[in-house]
């Protein structure tokens, strides 16, 4: 009662399906440690992400702001803000974003003052195509919007679309008019 098997048998089962038998094993063993992996580094990518932000509000901030001056406000209910800090001395910084060329976010941290208008402005076009719709990242475009505090931005004011990159431009247009919102109607008075 050994084998009963034809060695034909035995040959194309060790061809067809011990490859397969293996192969979903190691990618079941694969599956599993990325599953592990992800478990351990999510929370460094998250603490990472907000150490990032806060300092990107500190760099639209009031010089000799620190992280221990701002309050963080959660449960913002502007669409396009994703967060927003304010100081007791009166200044606030909100992050926005909006769809820019293909669709990719372009995103805005804008600070205001004490009274409402725009005191700096960063804008993270990474995810624009470099050397057009990343010219919104330049000061030549964002210093435009520096002091404005007339309501909703659009192109001329204050600032004009960049020839080339008006998806890039209306992207930063549409996210710094909802950090005006943000500020107008959920900020301010709190501040």
């Amino acid at each position: 009662m050994a084998n009963n098997q034809t060695p034909e048998k035995q040959s194309a089962f060790k061809e067809l399906v011990l490859p397969v038998i293996v192969l979903v094993a190691i990618c079941l063993v694969c599956s599993a440690l990325l599953a592990v992996l992800n478990d351990i580094t999510a929370p460094i990518i998250v603490e990472n992400t907000r150490a990032e932000t806060l300092a990107s509000y500190l760099s639209v901030l009031p010089e000799g702001t620190t992280e221990a001056d701002m309050t963080e406000h959660a449960d913002l209910t502007t669409p396009g803000v994703e967060g927003a800090v304010t100081t007791a001395g009166g200044a606030a910084a909100v992050k926005a974003a909006a769809a820019g060329y293909s669709g990719n976010d372009v995103t805005v941290y804008v600070a205001f003052d004490a009274n409402g208008a725009i005191s700096a402005l960063s804008v993270d076009a990474s995810t624009q195509t470099t050397g057009i719709g990343s010219k919104v990242a330049e000061e030549s475009f964002t210093a435009g919007f520096l002091g404005w505090s007339g309501g909703q931005v659009a192109s001329g004011a204050p600032v004009d679309t960049i020839a080339s990159a008006t998806y890039s431009s209306e992207a930063v247009f549409a996210a710094v008019n909802a950090a005006i919102d943000c500020y107008a109607n959920e900020l301010q008075g709190g501040v």
